[in-house]
């Protein structure tokens, strides 16, 4: 195992750039809309300019890590010490708290992507990893936040919302990279801790996704079903989805795919703490990536995809050092394809996302 690299933390508050902070941690997930941060630092001088809501960055040895907003402050002292602790969020916040303050609230013949764009009255700033199909239209209650509009409609076309470094939304249904190298124990390896969790929680033997058309007077449109069983689950515990948005026969069996999908890739998590924050590449970790796997402590050997991660570092050199933890899944459960395996054997079979079977239907009554 290699001494862990030290990153040079830089925040940027009001313009003015601060170094020498002695702990830091920073939060994102393909399921957290706002990345966020915290951190200390000894304040010798006892003056430090900084207040909540000032604009502000976080890069890691010159790499962007969060662009947002100072959060809280928090000074304290003792007899011989003073410092200052403080939280920075994502510009994303505003997405999330702040209502959508559009003229109408109410937009037509538009596409996910372009929704997105036309209720961020924040100006936050959107991006899309591809195109996506025309919706009917689509209204905002009034004090709604675009988070809160968005995100049932991006589910239902299978995508996840988070933020990048610039502190921009993402809409993305699929990983968007690869990881350079790969998470190994042994010698040379860079896995200093892992767990894993396997859970039938969430599982259900069969999805029934229902929805409903706006074209059409039969029962095809008016009552369609999309299904999809999960054989692995041995017992009935079905679970009925009413589809968010206006729908075909074809979305609502993808949506009953993916939904079993989705609950078994979820259902088996690896947590694995490494040394640095970066790939063999030099990128520092990203969810939403894949990376290569194998511990056989924790009977993985296959492709994994980040789910969340979390970095920190601690000064002096008696701490903890600088670390990622990283969350993982199954691609699948991500947007992704089947994992490919790794050299050797291949990980335990309970590591599997299943084959599902998937059918359309129009209930009769």
């Amino acid at each position: 195992m290699t001494r862990d690299p030290l990153e040079t933390l830089t925040v940027t508050i009001g313009g003015l750039a601060f170094s020498g902070w002695s702990e830091i941690s920073i939060d994102y997930s393909v399921e957290q809309a706002a990345r966020t941060a915290s951190l200390t630092i000894s304040d010798l001088g006892g003056a430090f300019p900084v207040e909540p809501g000032k604009e502000c960055t976080v890069e890691a040895s010159g790499d962007l890590v969060i662009t947002g907003y100072v959060r809280d402050v928090a000074p304290s002292h003792d007899e011989s010490s003073h410092s200052v602790s403080i939280s920075v969020v994502s510009r994303t916040v505003d997405l999330v708290e702040a209502s959508v303050d559009h003229p109408t609230g109410f937009v037509k013949k538009k596409s996910l992507d372009a929704i997105a764009k036309e209720f961020d009255t924040a100006g936050v700033g959107v991006e899309a990893d591809q195109a996506f199909p025309i919706e009917p239209a689509s209204f905002i209650n009034p004090g709604r936040s675009w988070f809160y509009h968005m995100e049932p409609l991006a589910r239902s076309h299978r995508a996840f919302i988070y933020d990048d470094e610039n502190g921009k939304a993402q809409i993305a249904v699929r990983p968007r990279g690869r990881h350079a190298g790969a998470l190994t124990i042994g010698t040379g390896g860079n896995i200093i801790a892992a767990s894993a969790k396997l859970t039938e929680r969430g599982r259900h033997d069969e999805v029934i996704v229902r929805g409903q058309s706006s074209r059409g007077s039969d029962s095809a449109a008016l009552q369609p079903e999309g299904r999809s069983k999960d054989s692995s689950v041995r017992r009935r515990r079905p679970r009925i989805i009413v589809h968010e948005s206006e729908t075909t026969a074809q979305k609502l069996k993808e949506r009953a795919e993916r939904e079993i999908k989705r609950a078994a890739g979820f259902s088996r998590e690896a947590s694995i703490t490494v040394s640095g924050w970066r790939d063999a590449g030099g990128m520092i970790f990203r969810p939403h990536y894949l990376i290569s796997v194998a511990d056989p402590r924790i009977y993985i050997n296959q492709d994994m995809a980040i789910k969340s991660v979390r970095l920190t570092q601690a000064i002096p050199s008696g701490g903890p050092g600088t670390r990622a933890e990283l969350t993982l899944c199954d691609p699948r459960a991500l947007g992704g394809e089947a994992p490919a395996a790794g050299a050797g054997e291949a990980s335990a079979a309970a590591w599997a996302t299943p084959d599902v079977e998937t059918s359309l239907s129009a209930p009769t009554t």
